[in-house]
């Protein structure tokens, strides 16, 4: 029997810690070819608003143990305004402050539908669990400050998962919207058990920060490379928040599987590109498909560092066991932990997140009796497909 779990429901199944332990355990399973993952695949149509497009956004993936598939499925419409002085991508569904998003997850089992999810809390999980596995194997262990730029959905999850990898005992944060980041104080200071500090000016969060993560929609760099010092670990959820050179001065880029990158060339389909810095359709004319924007080139983004193994899978050693004080680090591909390639943010990891994270969701909701159940005749059928 099926059951839906909105925000409220998985935010009440779930810890950070749990999200790391069954992130971690899915991603061991990739490495051991155990479990696998569909690039994200973006549809976009344009809509009788020129400025905007019509977007169905996918990914899906699945993990052998404990036997979890997961699809998502984020139907929006797109946009690209300037604020605060930096282009921005916006999104929503029906109306402005709605968001449409779903995860259906599936047993391997005997392919039932177990839970229809609210995308919302599992879709934040899941990039602050794999951006904190990367503060985890990457980071010095005493990386006590964790400097945050955005005030949004994914600032609100870093810290939560940041202090479950490393002993974080100060928060600084900066968001150009000073009404945002009052909030967003109001909002955190009960959750993180630490000292938070709002800065007036981004520079200033970097200021004796040993682990920056970068939080923004921005599609225009945040942060100036003068500002990086050594021994820092550096994260990111969009590919347009370090510049280029920014990631020029990173020593190392962790890797959480070693995988052959995928590649696009040589893939020719009408409406095809690499739009948004993922695989794209898009539909329109050649004007119109010319004003979605591409994203950052992603092939050679490391310039001048060494690509590293996260964790040895078998031993459970990590990286930063060994690292140099004063080196440089970043887990590749943002929140992925993946060589990108040609294939950008397609090149990630996202299916085995939301197969193991929301796995680990229902599993604890099952546990507390959560969710509005369906009956099993809505979602089965006699007649074959």
């Amino acid at each position: 029997m099926a059951i839906f779990l909105n925000n409220d429901d998985q935010e009440k199944s779930i810890t950070p810690e749990s999200a790391m332990d069954a992130l971690a355990h899915g991603i061991k399973q990739l490495a051991e070819g155990n479990a696998l993952r569909r690039p994200r695949v973006d549809n976009l149509i344009p809509t009788e608003n020129p400025e905007n497009y019509f977007s169905l956004s996918s990914m899906e993936g699945g993990v052998r143990d404990p036997g979890y598939f997961a699809v998502r499925l984020k139907p929006d419409i797109y946009g690209w305004v300037k604020r605060f002085g930096k282009m921005r991508e916006t999104t929503y569904n029906t109306r402005p402050g709605l968001y449409g998003g779903l995860v259906l997850l599936f047993s391997t089992r005997n392919a039932a539908l177990l839970a229809i999810m609210n995308d919302g809390y599992v879709q934040h999980l899941r990039v602050a669990a794999t951006a904190a596995l990367g503060m985890k194997y990457l980071s010095r262990e005493n990386s006590h400050v964790l400097g945050i730029y955005g005030s949004g959905g994914m600032a609100k999850f870093f810290p939560l998962t940041a202090k479950v990898a490393r002993p974080i005992e100060r928060i600084q944060v900066y968001s150009p919207n000073r009404e945002h980041l009052e909030t967003y104080l109001e909002v955190m200071k009960p959750k993180v058990n630490c000292e938070i500090v709002p800065m007036d000016n981004a520079e200033k969060v970097v200021r004796g920060a040993d682990i920056l993560a970068s939080c923004t929609t921005s599609m225009e760099p945040v942060a100036q490379p003068d500002w990086i010092r050594p021994g820092m670990h550096l994260n990111s959820v969009t590919p347009w928040e370090f510049s280029p050179e920014v990631c020029a001065k990173i020593d190392a880029a962790g890797i959480l599987v070693r995988r052959t990158p995928p590649s696009a060339k040589g893939l020719i389909d009408d409406g095809f590109g690499m739009k948004l810095h993922v695989l794209s359709w898009i539909a329109g004319t050649p004007e119109e498909r010319a004003k979605v924007p591409t994203g950052p080139q992603s092939e050679d983004r490391y310039v001048n560092a060494r690509i590293v193994d996260c964790c040895d899978w078998k031993s459970g050693r990590t990286y930063s066991d060994d690292r140099r004080r004063d080196e440089i680090t970043v887990l590749a591909n943002h929140s992925y932990g993946t060589i990108e390639g040609d294939f950008g943010i397609s090149a990630g990891i996202q299916g085995v997140q939301f197969a193991s994270i929301a796995g680990r969701i229902y599993e604890g909701a099952v546990k507390k009796g959560l969710g509005h159940k369906f009956p099993e005749d809505m979602f089965v059928q006699n007649i074959p497909t």
